[in-house]
């Protein structure tokens, strides 16, 4: 028998740029994730945006002794315990429930205070949840940088939605 000379079948490689615009790829996707992660870590969730918001879902939820972990030293001072910031604070037990939403205005931050302009949605007293008839409240929030990291400073606060819960009928 004889044989059958055929041709070599070429094997293609990958070229040296090819790979190396490959490299180039992955470590440009590698150094945006590690950025992007460590300015979530490190600056966005300890900024004072993040702080207000989780205040106000604490306002929303009625989370009275986590409100009160969150206030400045001198707002503690001032109330005391957390029964005490019930009872001498509207809003931390009566506006559980009514709070609609919020939207956060654009933060003033200097050095280690923060103004922070709010537009609190709250329902009337007396509606359902289901209910959609809302009171827009503009609370002009401050917040001072503790060693635990930003803080509620009612004492220094502007805050209009007071008289929402003051009208609370339970």
């Amino acid at each position: 028998m004889g044989r059958i000379v055929g041709r070599q079948r070429i094997r293609e490689g990958r070229s040296l740029g090819e790979r190396a615009s490959e490299i180039v790829v992955y470590v440009v996707i590698a150094a945006a994730l590690i950025w992007g992660g460590r300015w979530y870590f490190v600056v966005y969730s300890k900024s004072p945006k993040v702080a207000m918001a989780r205040y106000l879902g604490l306002v929303k939820s009625g989370n009275v002794k986590e409100q009160f972990a969150m206030l400045s030293s001198a707002s503690q001072t001032y109330f005391g315990t957390p029964s005490q910031y019930e009872d001498k604070w509207p809003p931390a037990q009566k506006l559980t429930g009514r709070v609609a939403g919020w939207e956060i205005g654009e933060i003033k931050e200097s050095g280690d205070k923060a103004e922070v302009p709010v537009t609190l949605n709250v329902r009337k007293a007396g509606q359902e949840l289901y209910q959609a008839a809302s009171d827009p409240y503009t609370d002009d929030y401050v917040l001072v940088k503790e060693q635990q990291g930003w803080r509620i400073a009612l004492e220094q606060s502007h805050i209009t939605s007071v008289e929402a819960a003051k009208t609370a009928r339970y």
